[in-house]
């Protein structure tokens, strides 16, 4: 066969590969939502290019508690919870379950005024009114959607790749300050810890990254598919952690020069006005909207699930108890949402900053089960995945504890 012939095989088996990667970008997007944005929008606006070496770190955390749950995924017929519940007991699995579901109710909070911002900029009619029609609109999607996991995953890629057609096009345009970017990149300590631990939450999910050992089982992965989910962990993080470092800088190059304070959605859309003009308000509320929703769903999803599982009542996306929790997670995340009178954005930044505080024990007990034999075979964790996840659960540890006195003063 001829060199051309092989040529659309080729193609094929790329195109095959990349529809693999399905997981990781689901993940990606659970974690992107209105909180990445609207912390990072003030992070650049108040501390411009200083925390950008935050990202570097927060990226090698997430890929290596990621690429951890998606292996014990594919090396495992049962469910995380159900695995933690076999190796160290079921009140350890109710207990993360419960924590996962607080952490997932606090992004969740973050996504419900994400939505609300966004459309109340576009149509008026306040926060409360918008929150409560995406409600039902996800609650709709739960309960009626049929093949759950295929929807959801054409709908998160979709959604990820706006928000990077959004920001990454801006980059052509803005004025960079290569020289601060690149000092940026270096390790200081920053004039701003709230933001920073905010950051952490948003990006540095932990409870996201356990969601990936569900993922890949809905994927029907197995051990030969190792690969592949290592891939789709990386290569969703990396796309995670890039797009949040690209609105640092955006953010850092617009709006910081002009002394734009982020206090609401529009002062956000400011950052795309050099590529956009007045068109940037448009795209921005509109990807502000499909960063929140794409988390919507899926965030509350995986709360439900993680819970369900802990008890043992149920572990798949369809199971009627994964659907009941997850509507309770959504009815009350919406409720807190409506009910809080403060600014939307600083509501934003302490829901993802909150949680940080149930982060570790789940950091904790995936280095474990990385670590066992029992669950992971002869796939243990290597020396440098070690390594990286005793600091990462050190540096959530540090946070939490900033986080608690920060929550207690």
């Amino acid at each position: 066969m001829s060199q051309n012939q092989n040529i659309p095989q080729k193609g094929a088996n790329i195109i095959k590969y990349l529809a693999l990667l399905g997981p990781g970008f689901i993940t990606a997007a659970t974690v992107l939502g209105p909180g990445s944005i609207t912390v990072s929008s003030r992070i650049g606006a108040t501390l411009e290019y200083s925390v950008l070496w935050v990202m570097v770190i927060i990226a090698v955390f997430m890929s290596t508690f990621t690429v951890i749950a998606g292996k014990i995924g594919v090396l495992n017929d049962h469910s995380l919870l159900s695995v933690v519940r076999k190796e160290y007991g079921g009140w350890l699995a109710i207990l993360i379950g419960i924590t996962v579901f607080l952490i997932c109710g606090g992004f969740q909070t973050g996504n419900n005024i994400g939505v609300g911002m966004a459309f109340d900029a576009m149509f008026g009619g306040g926060i409360p009114l918008w929150a409560s029609v995406c409600l039902v609109i996800a609650l709709i999607f739960i309960w009626v959607s049929s093949n759950f996991y295929q929807v959801l995953e054409k709908i998160m890629v979709l959604m990820v790749i706006l928000m990077i057609i959004a920001f990454i096009g801006n980059l052509f345009v803005i004025p960079l300050d290569f020289g601060q970017m690149a000092a940026g990149f270096l390790p200081s300590v920053p004039e701003n810890w709230a933001l920073v631990i905010a950051v952490t939450g948003t990006s540095l999910s932990v409870a996201g990254a356990a969601g990936q050992a569900y993922m890949v089982q809905g994927k029907g992965w197995k051990t030969e598919d190792l690969n592949q989910s290592n891939a789709s962990a990386v290569i969703g993080i990396i796309m995670l952690a890039g797009l949040t470092a690209i609105i640092i800088i955006t953010s850092a190059s617009v709006l910081a020069p002009q002394g734009v304070q982020v206090t609401n959605a529009l002062s956000m859309a400011v950052q795309l006005e050099p590529l956009l003009g007045s068109f940037a308000k448009w795209l921005f509320l509109l990807g502000l909207f499909a960063a929140s929703f794409s988390s919507f769903v899926a965030n509350a999803v995986l709360g439900g699930m993680m819970l369900s599982d802990g008890f043992g009542w149920g572990k798949t996306l369809n199971d009627k108890s994964v659907k009941m929790l997850s509507s309770i997670l959504l009815v009350a995340s919406t409720l807190l949402a409506v009910f809080l009178q403060a600014n939307p954005v600083e509501l934003i930044v302490v829901a993802q900053a909150s949680t940080v505080l149930g982060a570790p024990l789940l950091a904790i007990v995936l280095f474990l089960l990385g670590n066992n034999k029992n669950v992971v075979k002869h796939y243990k964790n290597g020396v440098v995945t070690n390594i990286f996840a005793v600091l990462a659960i050190l540096w959530l540890l540090y946070l939490s504890y900033n986080q608690l006195m920060n929550l207690i003063k």
